[in-house]
């Protein structure tokens, strides 16, 4: 049985290979018209045109000679897997020819209408005894690739366990099903047609957001060969569903809608994806916590059964709210109204992958340009087409993951900070054109479009060099996406990169260096993997005051951490977005957002941890420096005050070198006082040292100054408490004009130099301290 699959399969890449070689052939001919003074088509239009036919060809010449040399052979048992398995290997010539298959239907039609000459040529192709159109042949590959995975299914269920060809093709089909899973093509046998597009066939299905009547709403949308139908979610009973029809268009009335922002319907009532996580955290901590009692026998179990179930179902319930909040990249649709180039309604979706909306739009216009729409589509109807979507809900697997959580042990998916660095392609591009990429990473099992690179212009080998800091939450790969900026934006490439945790030892060290083959170029990144802060995500409190203006002692112990989660979360939001901004810590924030931000920080940590990736940069070091300032008693405490400002002395001046005599002699004493400081405050100071040097290092762009920081904090730092002994006299003073507040700038400063030398001397092992 096995060689009788073999001998079939043979039959069949024999006739496919005969269809490449007449397509590789006809392409040579219209090549050699290029150097004629007539040529039939422009040099652009020949490469869009034939894009990877030669390799394609090749591929499978190979393929054909190494199956039958195995057949021809007679040896037993009969060996083809490696064949196979070379094939599943090389399946992304599939995908660069896929990626381009409608821009080059686009290229044949737009020929065709302006010469009449081309149009002849592409009408009757000699293939097999029978004329053939282009648009025909150049669908060929297009129907290939979705039969592979049914050859392989089909030689796999005939092939025993111990077969020695068993291992290899299994792990071909397994790359071959990952390839089609990419591209949302459906392999079930009982959809493929008999013959290629005879009948109507499921091409791209997924669960999407529709805005309907202003609200979001959950769809499955269905792209079949000949009309596009979305259809609601309708329970059928406990964790089951059905599919309800809701409205349909015909192919060729398909109309992709360019995102122009007029005339689009507007979202009323956004939701607070923010206050939605937060609030899906906390149900979450609260369902871990009762897990762990429960594996605790020396504990008593938090609440019934019952209340456990609860618990779920309210998670259950947060996460389906952030399966609608969540999308923000629109893909929207329209009919052609009959007889006129007039729009009815439009109908938006809400996706959150580039990726996903440009597989949507590519699928469209690659059935409109390929052929003609299979017979009876124009009798379409909603009873015929409801019975379609109903047929599809038995096998297919919708699964919305989670936005929020899989496992609380699952230990592979990654949080904290990416900071990448995207260099120039080393090897060049197959042409040049003006290129950009899209960012993407995943989470908790749904990829996210985080940020676009500059446009490179005219380029086969562009160099970005640009640098990003991407968020991860629940993440494990990170996506890049080639485009060539067109009239219509072209995926040119596409690289998957899997995250590692043991990247954040190596980030420790500097990076770690990957190069990446992305649409036929190579292509450098640096990559550094920042673990998150360890915040205390607690359940709101309503106590007023339980940050700002408490002890710091008090707030450290209740976090369980050397440095309050306010200092470090502001800071690490510094440097992550904000640490080239012009007048960092010197400009003020929005009100309002120090208003949001404060009562997050008082009631919800991962609410806070939230909301400051998304207010200005400056209300991140605003409410920094409030809550600095309300602390009770300034970090270097009230008792050593008075020593610090002798330590100092009255004539010393802000500017004055630390090497120099004096400054030298006050350096001493200013870090003998240092070393009588608490360890929480001391841990505290270092930490926004450590960062302020950081930010002086970017002077250039942020134009901070020492000085300037100084200057910023050193009265917050430095200052005395209303219940500090001789207050009442320096009020006075203060009245009087006679503040210190230079003093106070020119103790910083100098402990600032001290850090600065001692950063370029230490150690890149440990971050340095004042007593280096």
């Amino acid at each position: 049985m096995h060689r009788c699959i073999v001998t079939s399969i043979i039959e069949s890449e024999t006739v496919y290979v005969e269809c490449l070689y007449v397509m590789e052939k006809y392409m040579n001919a219209i090549k050699a018209t290029l150097s004629t003074s007539q040529p039939v088509i422009t040099e652009e239009e020949f490469g869009t045109i034939f894009y990877k036919i030669s390799e394609l060809h090749e591929l499978h010449k190979s393929f054909l000679e190494g199956l039958k040399s195995a057949v021809a052979s007679w040896e037993e048992p009969l060996c083809v897997g490696v064949h196979f398995k070379k094939m599943a290997e090389n399946i992304n010539v599939y995908g660069a020819f896929l990626h381009n298959y409608g821009r080059a239907t686009d290229a044949v039609r737009r020929r065709c209408a302006s010469s009449q000459r081309f149009a002849d040529l592409t009408r009757q192709i000699a293939c097999r005894g029978q004329p053939m159109s282009l648009d025909d042949l150049l669908h060929k590959p297009v129907a290939r690739v979705q039969k592979n995975a049914l050859v392989l299914h089909d030689l796999i269920k005939y092939t025993p366990a111990s077969h020695p060809d068993h291992a290899m093709l299994t792990e071909a089909l397994n790359m071959t099903q990952h390839f089609l899973d990419e591209f949302n093509i459906i392999q079930t046998k009982s959809m493929f047609p008999n013959a290629d597009r005879a009948q109507r066939r499921l091409v791209k299905n997924s669960f999407i957001v529709e805005l309907s009547d202003g609200h979001r709403k959950l769809r499955h949308l269905f792209l079949f060969n000949d009309v596009i139908a979305c259809a609601k979610y309708k329970a059928s009973g406990r964790d089951k569903f059905t599919f309800e029809l809701k409205w349909f268009i015909p192919l060729p009335d398909i109309v992709v809608v360019e995102e122009d922002g007029s005339s689009a319907e507007r979202e009323t009532s956004p939701a607070n994806i923010v206050a939605l996580k937060s609030q899906a955290c906390t149900v979450r901590d609260q369902i871990l916590a009762e897990e762990r009692a429960l594996q605790d026998d020396k504990k008593i179990r938090l609440g019934g059964r019952g209340a456990a179930e609860k618990q779920r179902k309210k998670l259950a319930e947060l996460e389906g709210q952030l399966v609608l909040a969540s999308p923000n990249l629109i893909f929207r649709i329209a009919a052609r109204a009959p007889a006129s180039t007039a729009l009815q309604r439009q109908h938006v979706f809400f996706l959150s992958s580039e990726y996903e909306r440009t597989q949507w739009i590519d699928s469209i216009h690659a059935l409109q340009a390929s052929s003609a729409p299979p017979a009876g589509s124009n009798t379409v109807s909603m009873l015929e087409l409801q019975s379609w979507v109903t047929a599809c809900r038995s096998y297919l697997q919708t699964d919305m993951g989670s936005y929020l959580l899989r496992s609380g042990r699952d230990d592979s998916l990654l949080l904290g900070d990416l900071q990448l660095h995207i260099g120039g392609m080393s090897a060049p591009l197959d042409t040049a054109a003006d290129y950009y990429i899209i960012i993407e990473v995943d989470s908790y099992g749904h990829y996210f479009r985080k940020a676009k690179s500059k446009l490179v212009c005219r380029s086969a080998q562009p160099r970005w060099n640009e640098s990003f800091t991407i968020d991860l939450e629940g993440s494990q790969n990170l996506r890049l996406l080639l485009y060539e900026d067109a009239a219509r934006p072209v995926l040119r490439g596409k690289c998957t990169l899997k995250l590692s945790r043991e990247w954040v030892a190596e980030s420790a060290a500097g990076g770690v260096s990957r190069t990446v083959c992305v649409g036929g170029g190579s292509l450098p990144l640096r990559l550094k993997l920042l673990p998150p802060e360890r915040s205390a995500r607690h359940v709101p409190n309503s106590k007023s005051g339980a940050l700002f203006g408490a002890k710091i002692t008090h707030v450290a112990k209740r976090e369980k951490r050397n440095i309050p989660f306010i200092i470090s979360a502001c800071i690490r939001e510094v440097e992550r977005r904000g640490i080239h901004e012009v007048g960092i810590y010197r400009v003020s924030g929005s009100a309002s957002d120090l208003n949001r931000l404060k009562k997050s920080f008082e009631t919800n940590a991962y609410e806070a941890e939230q909301l400051l990736k998304e207010v200005d940069i400056h209300s991140v070091t605003g409410v920094l420096k409030l809550y600095l300032r309300e602390l009770p008693e300034a970090l270097f405490t009230d008792a050593l005050y008075p020593d610090l400002l002798k330590a100092w002395g009255s004539t010393q001046g802000v500017g004055t070198s630390v090497d120099s005599g004096p400054a030298h002699t006050r350096r001493h004493a200013l870090l003998k006082c240092y070393a009588q400081l608490p360890d929480l405050n001391k841990n505290c100071i270092d930490f926004l040292l450590n960062h302020f040097v950081k930010v002086n290092q970017h002077e250039t762009e942020n134009k901070m100054s020492l000085h300037n920081l100084a200057t910023v904090f050193g009265p917050t730092l430095l200052r005395p408490s209303n219940n500090a002994p001789g207050a009442k006299q320096r009020t006075d003073l203060l009245a009087a004009g006679t503040v210190d507040a230079m003093a106070q700038a020119g103790i910083l400063y100098c402990l600032l130099q001290q850090r600065q030398l001692a950063a370029q001397l230490s150690s890149h092992h440990r971050a340095p301290t004042l007593l280096d």
